[in-house]
């Protein structure tokens, strides 16, 4: 899959890049929203500091960037289910900073809220935030990233994504397009691996890419195969690649296959710095946005893994009021898969949240 472009801009990165997510991230770096986001920023922020005058209950949900496209719109399914429910929302941005975040889990405590969603900008808060809720007798639900502990137990119940099966859904469509293209054998085409290694849940995406890889492309040389580890945001996602890019000078044609948006379209904006576009594709992970990428004639993010946000937010939302009014058991796990759309899909009907 070929197609022209002109080499992007680099005073275009920081508006190219500035929300974070998919579903992912962990470092304590802050990160704005990209221009086409301001209108939603804005009514989220707003959203904040609301309330539902009607909610005799509280459900708070914190979220480590809370800028960003993804759990704008998590949020904003979660604020439904809640208010539906008689209950007050809140809206909490942690702004991928552990010590804000903790600002925010006191403040919560000390409000005796009702319940708590949660998707922490450091998962080595997970045990300290499921003891100070668990002693303050505040029931909560992890979103995308788990509280667990290091070697991966759970901590309290979660509501994600199926990291590996997702990755595994991209490396195979990522294996296909080297296929089609006839990419094997050409010494000067390479595979870059987004990844996020300190962060729990993206780690099982890149193993499901590796995977698909393996299995679909045997043959191909592990020499051809790179890593580019980053906070999944589009900042950092776009130093790593570019050191990467700049490190192999002999690739002139890239496969980028990420585990987030953010750091995918962040090797994007390397790759067309330079100036490799029009021989190279992005993958990201989430779609959230690919409605901008798409539309960008110079960009070569030109695919991506969709899976709903909505779905994650009005599930754990819905599991915490069920909890709450009716003493429900929340479920230990609940996780969404994912289909791969294209430049050229038609986006509207396939994920309209994030169409306009």
């Amino acid at each position: 899959m070929k197609h022209t472009m002109k080499n992007v801009l680099a005073a275009g990165l920081s508006l190219a890049m500035m929300a974070s997510l998919a579903a992912c991230g962990g470092s304590s770096a802050s990160s704005a929203v990209p221009a086409a986001d301001s209108a939603a920023a804005s009514t989220t922020d707003s959203t904040a500091e609301s309330t539902s005058s009607s909610g005799s209950k509280t459900i708070v949900g914190i979220y480590k960037m809370g800028t960003a496209t993804w759990f704008i719109q998590e949020g904003a399914a979660s604020q439904k289910v809640v208010e539906d429910a008689g209950y007050t929302w809140k809206f909490l941005d942690a702004d991928l900073n552990a010590a804000t975040y903790m600002e925010q889990l006191n403040t919560v405590i000390a409000d005796k809220v009702d319940g708590v969603l949660v998707c922490v900008p450091d998962q080595n808060l997970s045990q300290t935030t499921v003891d100070m809720l668990s002693e303050a007798g505040i029931p909560v639900i992890a979103v995308d990233d788990a509280l667990e502990t290091e070697d991966g137990t759970k901590l309290a119940p979660w509501v994600g994504i199926d990291g590996y099966n997702i990755g595994k859904t991209t490396g195979e469509w990522g294996a296909n397009y080297v296929k089609d293209n006839n990419l094997a054998d050409d010494d000067s085409f390479g595979i870059l691996l987004m990844t996020a290694d300190t962060v729990s849940s993206c780690v099982p995406r890149t193993d499901g890419e590796v995977d698909a890889l393996k299995e679909n492309l045997p043959d191909f040389p592990e020499s051809r195969i790179f890593r580019a580890d980053c906070d999944t945001s589009a900042e950092d996602g776009n130093q790593a690649a570019n050191a990467v890019i700049t490190g192999h000078p002999e690739i002139k044609k890239w496969l980028v296959l990420g585990v987030s948006d953010e750091s995918s379209q962040g090797a994007a904006r390397a790759i067309e710095s330079a100036g490799l576009g029009a021989d190279s594709m992005v993958v990201g992970l989430g779609a959230y946005l690919c409605e901008d990428e798409f539309n960008n004639e110079d960009s070569c993010f030109r695919a991506a893994a969709y899976f709903s946000a909505l779905d994650i937010g009005s599930t754990a939302a819905t599991e915490m009021v069920d909890h709450i009014e009716k003493g429900t058991e929340i479920p230990e796990t609940y996780a969404v898969g994912a289909t791969i759309v294209e430049y050229g899909d038609d986006l509207a009907s396939i994920m309209p949240e994030y169409v306009n």
